[in-house]
């Protein structure tokens, strides 16, 4: 590198320059001697690029790149914005809109929570920390990588599931060889990310199944599809439910859906978004109507998927489920998230914007 140049000292010093050695030795510097040629680095360039980097990665709201079920989501986070008035009309629009269609087909009819209203807040307060996300407008990714890297994210972490995926596509190159693969040479690439032998049956199932049916090993088919036929292609594939077909709606097909994973479904609970035990049990009791089924996945993601703006669905589902940019970076599985509705939202009772700080 240039910036890594050796000095060649000469055999006999002029005595200025044994003046500044020696000014630089009392000072704790180190000099260059007669031997061999030292090289020379510059700290004022090389230390504070490694310090940005380290920064950068503990700031939620600085990230390019959104991690997401074993995905990254380039481009995904963006400067926070904030709602103005000119928007107020739309907004109302919205959340009358999306109340209506929630009391319809939500599996809670009657349950009261959350309104358009407070979901609309929350993502405001949420945003202005680790930024709205919206579809970055790049070459999109083939919609089997989505779903063979949500199969890979199940019982796992997301940089397992992301190596896993990494290992997979270096080794095979196409997924018609993977199709076309030995199982335990499958099995042996994805074996970091966990549960092997059973994604690798899903998978190569899958891949299977779609060369049989299609006569080619591919899904882009599913981008001219709408939100319900994708759940019902999807679905029909053992390791493939609501949280995978409604990604893939989402970042690949363009239809708003409000996926649901572990982090949503905790944060859902945490904030009486979905009825709890008692609140089950009283209506299933004295109501005439409808029963409430139990909690579930997929009875949250039904609710919230009814109940959400869907103008909102992409930017708060990432916001909600980013591991390196996102919500779960400041509160995990062992803290507790709380909202009041409007502006404040907490981590263990602590202002959020705090939280965020001391992450920095």
């Amino acid at each position: 590198s240039s910036d890594l140049l050796p000095l060649q000292w000469p055999s006999s010093r002029p005595p200025l320059a044994n003046l500044i050695i020696m000014a630089a030795r009392k000072a704790g510097l180190d000099a260059p001697g007669r031997g061999a040629p030292t090289r020379r680095v510059k700290p004022s360039r090389a230390q504070p690029v490694k310090k940005r980097k380290a920064i950068a990665s503990k700031k939620p709201s600085s990230a390019k790149q959104g991690m997401s079920h074993g995905i990254k989501v380039a481009g995904a986070s963006q400067k926070r914005r904030t709602y103005s008035p000119q928007n107020t009309a739309g907004t109302k629009r919205a959340r009358t809109t999306s109340d209506q269609q929630g009391a319809e087909s939500s599996p809670y009819p009657g349950f009261a929570r959350p309104t358009a209203a407070e979901v609309v807040n929350l993502h405001t307060a949420l945003a202005k920390e680790f930024g709205e996300r919206r579809p970055a407008g790049r070459p999109r990714r083939q919609i089997l990588d989505t779903v063979v890297g949500t199969i890979l994210s199940q019982n796992t972490t997301n940089t397992n599931s992301h190596r896993a995926f990494q290992q997979l596509v270096q080794k095979f190159r196409s997924w018609d060889k993977v199709r076309l693969a030995k199982p335990a040479a499958v099995e042996a690439a994805i074996k970091c990310g966990g549960l092997a032998p059973k994604k690798t049956k899903w998978i190569q199932a899958i891949l299977k199944t779609l060369h049989k049916e299609q006569g080619k090993t591919s899904m882009e088919y599913l981008r001219k599809e709408s939100k319900q036929r994708v759940h019902e292609e999807l679905e029909r594939f053992q390791g493939v439910g609501k949280k995978t077909s409604a990604i893939i709606n989402l970042f690949d097909c363009g239809n708003p859906d409000m996926a649901v994973d572990t982090h949503v479904f905790r944060y859902a609970l945490q904030l009486g978004w979905v009825p709890s035990d008692k609140e089950r049990a009283a209506h299933n009791k004295s109501s005439g109507g409808k029963a409430w089924p139990v909690i579930t996945r997929d009875s949250v993601y039904a609710h919230l998927d009814a109940v959400f703006p869907d103008s909102l669905k992409y930017s708060m589902h990432l916001i909600l489920t980013d591991t390196t940019g996102g919500l779960p970076v400041v509160c995990g599985a062992r803290n507790t998230l709380g909202f009041d509705g409007r502006k404040s939202v907490t981590v263990d009772k602590k202002p959020l914007r705090e939280v965020v700080k001391s992450e920095l």
